[in-house]
């Protein structure tokens, strides 16, 4: 290998060692498998060992990645936002109007509770473990402060282009819209027969901008 090949790209991430590949291939591996588990199982139900076996490798191996099966629910619950949180982002753009780009805020976060997967549904779990324990709270705590945030962002930006009201409290209207969003969640999960989400996305659209839109804006 001459000086050139030797030499690393400036900007370029490092290169990882074969160690690095497999703990990380291995961490991936566990997250599968405890999103397996604790969507049939549920959480309270679900045990290290079970996960661990799906996952196909000891007990000891998953410790060494995760101190116990709480850190693994909390680490999936953070993937879940993150990619709720990308879906809609990417959904977005300036030249979006008001009223559309709130439609695909509402249309991107239907999609992962209705995707199907095991995360999907265990979003019944995320609500229920904040009302038990103390970390479950900590971590929906965090989930909302999270949302709420990229809302602000999102209303500050429409505020600067002139489509949101002046007056309009940004963190107020996205507690409201995290509020109104979660809260039909819930009555989906309970009731999946009778409400059918999408008809929902619509109406929600119109009441945040008629709540926050300047008169120009409103429907």
């Amino acid at each position: 290998m001459n000086l050139a090949e030797n030499t690393l790209i400036e900007g370029a991430p490092p290169r990882q060692t074969l160690p690095q590949i497999r703990k990380k291939e291995t961490r991936a591996r566990l997250l599968s498998a405890a999103q397996k588990v604790f969507a049939l199982y549920g959480f309270d139900a679900a045990s290290v060992s079970l996960i661990a076996a799906e996952a196909g490798i000891s007990k000891g191996a998953l410790y060494v990645h995760f101190d116990s099966k709480e850190a693994l629910f909390r680490e999936i619950l953070l993937g879940y936002v993150q990619r709720r949180s990308a879906a809609t982002a990417a959904r977005l753009g300036p030249d979006i109007p008001l009223r559309e780009a709130i439609v695909q805020i509402i249309e991107g976060a239907w999609t992962l509770h209705q995707d199907g997967t095991s995360c999907s549904l265990l979003s019944t779990e995320f609500f229920a473990l904040a009302g038990r324990s103390e970390w479950g709270r900590e971590a929906m705590a965090s989930i909302f402060d999270h949302c709420s945030h990229a809302l602000v962002g999102f209303l500050d930006q429409a505020k600067a282009r002139g489509e949101v009201r002046p007056q309009v409290d940004s963190p107020t209207a996205a507690r409201l819209m995290l509020a109104l969003h979660d809260g039909l969640i819930l009555q989906w999960q309970s009731q999946p027969d009778t409400i059918d989400p999408t008809a929902y996305i619509a109406p929600m659209a119109d009441m945040v901008v008629a709540y926050v839109s300047t008169r120009n804006n409103a429907p």
